[in-house]
């Protein structure tokens, strides 16, 4: 009896010592993919409002005190409508008085001609003198540089009295207003800011990141905030220059056709996405750890024992890993088992997932 209990133990822990042989020789069935070559995508999120593609400031030539503003933001103007008025009585009245001197300096050039023709047809005559008729010319062409002067003087004037009316030149939309009825402006201070029917575009201030000077071109997906109809457009500049926030500009142009859907000073999300460098990528699954190093084990084409590699990692995306360094295109990797292998295990490949 104790003879048979002394075997029956030999015997069993012969099998337990034989157990992890025979598993080493079974392969173990394993899901594998290969590592590819492609140029991974970069979205970036943008914030940014709508511009007009074109806008400027309107304001009166000479100012003066302001007695009627006509507009108010948001107003369409066409081309001629009136924005504002100054006050007209002192440039009016310099109006008269040039009027005034133009008809005073008109008559006294007709009385020069007539002097002059006189003074001729006494000389041809006999009874005048030579210093006569050029004394009575020079009077003549001082009369008419007077005259001249005053007509200048009087359109001077006329023109003065037209710029106490402020009009659109073009058709345009008011974007700001920065003049009241009664407030003092000088010449050439802002009464409004116009800003062009024709175009938009879509201005965002991005995080610097080195990759923006290749969105140039780019299509940006933008949308308002608030909701609403989707639209592609290109970016059509990006500013060389980081702002003192560690910005940089961004513009997309939108084409006439779908600006109609944004206004100026809306708030629009846009959508950036831009092809990287290519890089090798496996999946997420693939990747595991040797030594505290990131690794994949490889299973080498024509044989069926794998190795354990280690990699340097690049970036993470939601479903790939992108390795820097450490594999190539076409090598075959392990996704799934990989928890169970070792240097030179065996393994057998399973079809269906990579």
């Amino acid at each position: 009896m104790a003879m048979t209990a002394r075997i029956r133990g030999l015997l069993l822990l012969g099998l337990v010592a034989a157990g992890p042989v025979v598993a080493q020789d079974v392969p173990l069935p394993v899901h594998v993919a290969t590592a590819t070559l492609q140029a991974p995508q970069r979205v970036f999120q943008l914030t940014g409002t709508i511009e007009a593609l074109d806008q400027y400031p309107a304001g009166f030539r000479d100012g003066g005190r302001v007695i009627s503003v006509a507009v108010d933001v948001g107003d369409v103007l066409r081309a001629g409508d009136e924005i504002a008025r100054v006050d007209a009585a002192r440039r009016e009245a310099s109006l008269q008085a040039a009027q005034a001197a133009l008809d005073a300096n008109r008559a006294a050039l007709a009385q020069a001609e007539q002097a002059r023709s006189r003074a001729k047809g006494l000389l041809e005559r006999g009874s005048g003198t030579q210093a006569a008729l050029d004394q009575a010319t020079e009077a003549f062409l001082t009369a008419r540089a007077a005259c001249a002067q005053a007509r200048a003087q009087l359109a001077t004037a006329r023109r003065a009295v037209e710029d106490t009316r402020l009009t659109a030149d073009r058709d345009a939309i008011v974007i700001t207003r920065s003049a009241e009825t009664g407030q003092v402006v000088g010449a050439g201070q802002p009464i409004v800011t116009l800003a062009s029917l024709e175009g938009r575009e879509a201005v965002f201030l991005t995080p610097d990141d080195p990759r923006l000077k290749e969105a140039l071109g780019s299509e940006v997906t933008i949308r308002p905030l608030g909701g609403g109809e989707r639209t592609t457009v290109p970016v059509s500049e990006v500013s060389p220059v980081v702002s003192g926030t560690g910005t940089v500009t961004a513009k997309a142009r939108i084409p006439a056709a779908a600006a109609q859907g944004f206004t100026i000073g809306e708030p629009v999300l846009g959508e950036l996405r831009l092809d990287d460098t290519p890089v090798i990528s496996v999946p997420w699954t693939a990747l595991t750890a040797s030594a505290g190093q990131s690794a994949v084990w490889v299973l080498p084409e024509g044989t069926d024992r794998v190795r354990l590699v280690p990699v340097e990692i690049s970036a993470f995306s939601r479903d790939l890993v992108e390795i820097r360094s450490g594999l190539a295109e076409g090598d075959r990797v392990v996704t799934e088992g990989s928890h169970l292998l070792y240097p030179g295990r065996s393994v057998t490949v399973q079809e269906g997932r990579g």
